[in-house]
């Protein structure tokens, strides 16, 4: 009995230490670009909220809500009727100034004069010009302070910084304004420029890593259906948000017929190529293990696991992305779940990757 069973645990045992039979597929490179979607809202590509430098009443207010403005156009008046009143006085004052050192300044003419004759003393010259030169200061003085109130004069009226359209103002006719206040609450006028608009977009990494500057994109918005608004990457933070972690990325959309307000939410969508090394598998071909996604190669005859990150699921097939993917590795589909890393096998089924 024992000798008919030898043979067969021979051939048990032969069989046994024989390489596995795995099915194998080569990886096809992914040339597809891809599209990729992110929200975002549309934002002024030029803002500034404006103070009154003037402390008075609004006397006029030509501008409001909604109107265009230009460069240098007056938005508000205010009446400052004690910078007025100071700025005569300050002129009298130059006037007075300039009396007193003309006088001084004669004087000490004469007195170098008669020094030289000896008809005074050299000390009384000297006095004599030193108050015609501290005079002549006090007249500097003097048109400094005119200067100073012509400048707060002219704070009276506020002018637009630049074109742009009004999107929010808090003075009306009447009200009182306060030019030396410190907090940011009191601003008057809210001008944006929206004939270009920001599209800002919080782009995750293995977006934002591929984007550059230039990169084209079409901006739509639920409001607008069947409308794709062309847009451009101008600018990104370069920098991830360690809450969000992603990072902030701008878009210029042209807006001169001003059909897009700012604030709208909306969607971009990205048409980019495939990252390096992203190839083409059949789904049954990526493994999960202990919380890792990979794939099984035949390396030199043995089994070899890499990791991966996978990409779109293309249906029988899905998308896969590894540095240690190569066009022509041999990837095991439907692995046996007992063959284990360095195992040996023999991919004797091998087909051809779709």
């Amino acid at each position: 009995m024992i000798h008919r069973l030898l043979p067969l645990l021979l051939l048990a045992a032969a069989a046994a230490q024989d390489p596995a039979a795995v099915r194998t597929v080569s990886p096809k490179p992914a040339e597809a670009a891809r599209s990729f979607d992110l929200p975002g809202r549309t934002e002024p590509v030029e803002q500034a909220r404006i103070f009154s430098r003037a402390t008075g009443t609004v006397r006029e207010r030509p501008v409001d809500i909604g109107d265009r403005v230009q460069e240098g156009d007056v938005m508000a008046v205010i009446d400052i009727p004690e910078i007025d009143r100071e700025l005569e006085s300050a002129k009298a004052a130059v006037d007075q100034a300039l009396a007193r050192s003309d006088i001084a300044r004669s004087t000490a003419k004469r007195s170098a004069g008669l020094a030289e004759a000896r008809a005074v003393s050299q000390e009384i010259s000297e006095q004599r010009e030193a108050s015609a030169a501290e005079l002549e200061a006090a007249v500097r003085m003097a048109r400094a302070e005119v200067g100073r109130l012509e400048e707060l004069q002219k704070f009276a009226v506020v002018k637009a910084p630049f074109k742009g359209t009004v999107i929010d103002r808090r003075i009306d006719r009447g009200d009182f304004v306060r030019g030396d206040s410190a907090t940011t609450a009191e601003w008057a006028f809210h001008l944006a420029r929206i004939n270009q608009l920001r599209f800002a977009v919080a782009a995750t990494p293995d977006i934002a890593l591929r984007l550059t500057a230039d990169t084209e994109a079409a901006v739509r918005f639920p409001e607008l259906p069947g409308r794709a608004f062309p847009a451009k990457v101008t600018r990104a933070s370069n920098a991830f948000s360690t809450t969000s972690g992603t990072m902030r990325v701008e878009l210029l959309l042209e807006n001169p017929d001003f059909a897009l307000p700012s604030g709208l939410t909306g969607t971009v969508a990205f048409k980019l190529a495939p990252a390096p090394g992203t190839y083409l598998l059949p789904n049954n071909a990526l493994i999960l293990r202990d919380g890792k996604s990979l794939v099984a190669l035949v390396d030199q005859g043995k089994v070899k696991f890499i990791d991966v990150l996978p990409g779109r699921n293309l249906g029988p097939q899905m998308e896969v992305t590894s540095a240690a993917l190569k066009p022509d590795s041999l990837v095991i589909v439907s692995l046996n779940a007992m063959i284990k890393e360095g195992d040996a096998v023999n991919p004797s089924a091998l087909v051809a990757g779709k």
